[in-house]
Formats: C-alpha cells, sequence, structure tokens
C-alpha cells in the first residue's frame, strides 16, 4: 500500500473501497505522516456487489452521462476537471486520433 500513497499529493486523501482479502492492511505510517495524507475506508463493496450494480443499471437502461472528446481536447478538459467545473465523465474518441 505504501507504493500507493506515495502517489497522493500532500495533504491528500487515500480511500480504502472494501476491504482486503483476509482484513489486512499493512501500510508504511511513515509515508502518510510525512506527506500529510489523509486515509479513510469505505465498506460500500467488493466486485460482486459492484457487478450487481452494474447489471441493475444495465436492465434498467440507466447510464452514465458523458461527453466525447477529441484527444487534442484532453488539455482543455483536465483544466475543468481541475477546476470542478466537469458536468459529465469524458471519454476520448480515439477514433478521431490520427
Amino acid at each position: 500500500m505504501s507504493s500507493y500513497i506515495d502517489c497522493v499529493k500532500p495533504y491528500g486523501y487515500f480511500t480504502q473501497v472494501g476491504q482486503p482479502i483476509g482484513g489486512e492492511l499493512t501500510i508504511n505510517n511513515f509515508n502518510m505522516i510525512f506527506n500529510r495524507v489523509n486515509f479513510n475506508g469505505s465498506l460500500i463493496g467488493g466486485i460482486p456487489e459492484t457487478q450487481e450494480v452494474v447489471d441493475y443499471c444495465a436492465e434498467n437502461k440507466i447510464y452514465p452521462q458523458i461527453q466525447m472528446i477529441e484527444p487534442e481536447m484532453i488539455n482543455e478538459v483536465w483544466e475543468k476537471v481541475i477546476n470542478k467545473e466537469a458536468r459529465y465523465r469524458y471519454v476520448i474518441d480515439m477514433s478521431a486520433l490520427k
């Protein structure tokens, strides 16, 4: 887990979703203290529960709101994501790549 925690920016958040196999999570606390990483956990479910939600959505025609973008728009769109201006999930249309 320490290599993942190293990817979190200082004062950022690391969220453990679901329970690790066997219930044990080993981390190097020094990495979190040094970078002031906030650690939290959630028991919202694992792979079977996630699959159940995906199946339910597919059966009931519940789809995410997306906006297709061309590859050259990635920097512009990334700025929107960083500035919390994104309203949809962006999907890069790789068929537009030449």
